[in-house]
């Protein structure tokens, strides 16, 4: 009954496919444990607002097409064309290239990563869990329903330091239940949409062929996208990380100095940081043709270029 019903949901949505306009715009909420030094905590939290991560997303869809902005990255999809068009804001250029290449491209623009850090990463053990709560909550008048995943990672075996888990990462994921695809038109349209840019295009393939770039991280990465969508819709309304240090705490009881670094009175139980991702805006309030147009004065670039300038924005925000 339960796969009919999915089955039957899926039929309905695509039937009202691409019929309106839609935006939702996410804000982003970060906080640092609240026991770290007051100069550690601030640096931390400049470097992400400076683009790190993305403070406000921004998803517009209108025929066929979609508009994107998080961070430090700004794109234009062409469902029905399968093609992604770059924008590079500030030095006002772009790249327009099939849908398919953009992993290659994100690859090949990737900073080389040395032998031994490779090695390192190989060594470590991630493990995946992912679980429904059963917990619901009304985010922006949508009834959503939560899913926690959780990624853990054990370092390898070094010297000096504490076997165990080295970081935990909780993440709530919060979707639109499948019921109010019926009765918001907004969550009926995104869960349209997803289904269309399945079928006309693969971006689990795509997600997947980037993770194998991450030794030991990549199976666990892509299982844990597959799962942020599994619930009722693919619509999330919010979304919750919650960053552990394991180490940290362990180092401490080891060596009580090692913790000196982060303070007196250092909670190394508490998460490290929870950054909450909310909904701001969900409308289908008519978007402007130009949004979804390069703008004027910019000038065709090579893809690997635009995506290797997306990497040097996100490396320099990190140091500041």
């Amino acid at each position: 009954m339960r796969q009919f019903s999915s089955i039957c949901f899926a039929a309905l949505a695509s039937l009202t496919l691409l019929q309106a306009d839609v935006t939702i715009r996410y804000k982003t909420d970060l906080k640092m444990n609240p026991t770290l030094p007051a100069a550690m905590t601030q640096q931390a939290t400049q470097g992400m607002m400076n683009g790190a991560m993305p403070m406000n997303v921004t998803l517009q869809l209108k025929g066929g097409k979609g508009y994107s902005s998080a961070g430090v990255t700004t794109s234009i999809v062409d469902f029905t064309k399968q093609q992604i068009t770059l924008l590079d804001t500030e030095g006002k250029r772009f790249a327009t290239l099939g849908v398919n290449d953009f992993a290659d491209q994100v690859i090949a623009a990737m900073p080389a990563m040395p032998d031994q850090a490779k090695a390192m990463m190989a060594a470590m053990k991630t493990h995946f869990s992912s679980k429904a709560t059963g917990v619901t909550a009304t985010i922006s008048g949508v009834e959503s329903e939560e899913r926690q995943l959780e990624v853990t990672v054990d370092a390898p075996a070094m010297a000096n330091m504490p076997e165990g888990p080295m970081m935990r990462t909780v993440i709530h994921v919060w979707t639109a239940k499948a019921s109010e695809a019926m009765r918001v038109q907004a969550i009926r349209e995104l869960t349209g949409y997803n289904l269309y840019s399945y079928a006309t295009m693969n971006p689990m393939a795509m997600m997947e062929k980037m993770m194998k770039q991450m030794p030991g991280f990549g199976d666990a990465m892509a299982g844990m996208v597959k799962e942020m969508t599994s619930g009722g819709t693919p619509a999330v309304m919010r979304m919750q990380f919650e960053m552990y240090m394991p180490m940290i705490g362990a180092m401490m009881k080891t060596n009580p100095e090692a913790g000196s670094m982060f303070g007196e009175g250092f909670n190394a139980d508490a998460p490290l940081m929870t950054m909450t991702q909310d909904v701001a805006e969900l409308s289908t309030a008519t978007v402007p043709d130009s949004v979804f147009q390069i703008p004027d004065g910019y000038q065709e670039a090579p893809a690997v270029d635009l995506v290797k300038a997306m990497f040097d924005k996100f490396t320099a925000a990190s140091k500041k």
